[in-house]
């Protein structure tokens, strides 16, 4: 997520800012976009939730107690996105009770809200509305000519039209090619000679260094190699050493054409790799994306399930940087060998 700073006074200019926020331009939803405590003018993070029914209001509420407390905002700003037509002169917007309920959460918490407010779309022109005063509202900016687009791109950022648009990054390769690859695999994580996890880490390594001046896709073969190497549990865990520095750009190009290259259940190692690095980064939206994909390439890995719980808990990148860290640390220690030092 790009930081950037907010005006309290200009709520449209807030509204615009939100598929930049997100990295997605995002359906019928409740957002809540969470300014620091230190800070006041700086986002900390934004939630995204699907707009529930009217009977599914209380278990939002509850849902999204965790990660506010996690990152303790100072302030907030609600945005509803659809869930109704636009509402005549004079009356409330969609989800006013929905709206509410998160506000009187919120004051429990002691979190203030500084706009409550409802637009019917997230592009430009459409109109919007404050929950609290019939005479607030207008129609949206362009998103793409906010300060934050402008950050964003400055950054390297790409903001999709939905979801579905980041989503399809991760697209699998062919069947054919997939299947090609996972009996080569099979046949490589078969043999009784396994290649030692210090060597393929270095393997790991050399890919991840040679991807500014790769022109050609990775072939089955380097694609197996890779694949077996990071079904080793302490190669996977120390390429989360990846995630930061200046390799972090490179090792997710690597981490993402694995995760469409390699065959299940294999494919969950570049995938959790994959997802450490977008959240590492600040984009959870992404994250969550390619850690599905780790999930539903292997619903029992226990590296998911830790990065699940932190997404869902709202965990700081940050936060996340250190997770890999302490892992990173553990498994260098392993691959070194006992009595030597971790290089």
């Amino acid at each position: 997520m790009t930081t950037t700073t907010l005006r309290a006074g200009e709520p449209a200019q807030i509204i615009a800012a939100v598929p930049h926020l997100l990295g997605f331009h995002p359906g019928p939803s409740l957002v809540l976009i969470l300014l620091r405590r230190d800070r006041p003018e700086r986002i900390g993070a934004a939630l995204r939730a699907d707009l529930p029914p009217a009977e599914g209001h209380a278990a939002l509420v509850r849902d999204l107690l965790v990660p506010l407390r996690a990152q303790d905002p100072g302030s907030v700003v609600l945005v509803v996105f659809g869930g109704g037509e636009r509402p005549p002169s004079g009356e409330p917007p969609p989800r006013a009770e929905l709206v509410e309920r998160v506000t009187e959460l919120l004051d429990r918490e002691g979190v203030p809200v500084l706009h409550a407010t409802w637009a019917e779309f997230s592009g430009g022109g459409a109109p919007w509305r404050c929950y609290d005063d019939p005479a607030c509202g207008g129609t949206l900016p362009d998103p793409s000519a906010t300060p934050l687009a402008a950050a964003s791109a400055a950054a390297g950022q790409v903001t999709f039209a939905d979801r579905s648009q980041l989503a399809a990054l991760l697209t699998p390769h062919d069947e054919e090619a997939l299947a090609r690859r996972a009996a080569l695999l099979d046949a490589a994580l078969t043999r009784e000679e396994q290649p030692d996890a210090r060597s393929g880490l270095l393997l790991v390594e050399d890919a991840v260094a040679r991807v500014p001046d790769r022109r050609e896709p990775l072939d089955d073969e380097k694609i197996v190699e890779l694949a077996t190497a990071l079904s080793d549990l302490r190669v996977r865990d120390a390429a989360l050493s990846l995630v930061c520095g200046d390799r972090a750009e490179n090792a997710e190009t690597l981490w993402l054409e694995l995760t469409r290259a390699v065959p299940p259940p294999e494919r969950a190692e570049p995938a959790v790799l994959l997802a450490f690095s977008a959240y590492a980064r600040g984009d959870g939206a992404f994250a969550s994306i390619a850690l599905g994909v780790a999930e539903e390439a292997c619903p029992e890995h226990r590296l998911c399930g830790l990065l699940r719980t932190a997404l869902e808990h709202g965990l700081s990148p940050s936060s996340v940087r250190e997770i890999a860290a302490d892992a990173v640390t553990e498994a260098r220690w392993l691959l070194a060998g006992e009595g030597e030092q971790p290089w």
